[in-house]
């Protein structure tokens, strides 16, 4: 009986420090600048048109570690300014043992960003980059799917210069396909919506070494 009690006290204990664990690990990575998404929450299908010809789909996701990021060639200033910050930290992306890590911009403006001009585009920050395109139609629920959100600012956007509205976030999807992560943005000195680049390299790191 009392080998019983013993045995019983032990594997409560084991469990307690495996629950502390994990709380400490969720604690550190479900902060103010990741956001970990439910396991097997599967990227929808999609198959959008790439700035250097043909076709990407969810087959281009498998075992790949994937970073999506939404915008359009005339943005301002989170565009731009994020493409930047992704290609300064984009050695250290590609520099896990193992791990092939693509970074892929999509556009939410199909009226104006063609082909031709979203690769001269994209290319100019890094030309390992992709950029793809499609109809608002595919594009609105696949990045709602994805927790993103766009919106055209002005109503008659027929003309050349109309405003969109977009998230500033990043997606994480890992090599089975599944939307793993999601890093929000904040707000950096000089008021544009901004991830914090540094910190998500070592959360994608860490992501890459537990898989």
């Amino acid at each position: 009986m009392k080998l019983g009690m013993i045995f019983f006290v032990a594997v409560l204990l084991i469990a307690s420090c495996i629950a502390g664990g994990l709380q400490s690990y969720l604690i550190t990575t479900s902060n103010a600048d990741v956001e970990l998404q439910e396991k097997g929450k599967r990227v929808p299908p999609f198959s959008f048109t790439a700035s250097s010809g043909g076709f990407f789909s969810n087959n281009e996701l498998a075992d790949k570690w994937t970073l999506f990021f939404i915008g359009y060639t005339f943005c301002p200033d989170i565009c731009p300014t994020t493409l930047a910050d992704l290609d300064r930290i984009y050695p250290k992306l590609v520099e896990a043992q193992g791990s092939q890590t693509q970074i892929v911009f999509i556009s939410v403006d199909p009226n104006r960003d063609k082909a031709a001009h979203l690769a001269d585009y994209i290319h100019y920050f890094n030309p390992n980059f992709i950029a793809l395109s499609s109809t608002h139609e595919q594009l609105i629920p696949f990045t709602q799917a994805l927790g993103l959100v766009y919106s055209i600012v002005d109503e008659g956007y027929e003309g050349p210069f109309y405003l969109i509205d977009h998230s500033a976030s990043l997606v994480l999807i890992n090599p089975n396909g599944e939307h793993h992560a999601t890093f929000k943005a904040g707000v950096n000195e000089q008021g544009i919506a901004h991830v914090d680049m540094d910190a998500m390299v070592d959360h994608i790191h860490r992501f890459q070494q537990q898989w």
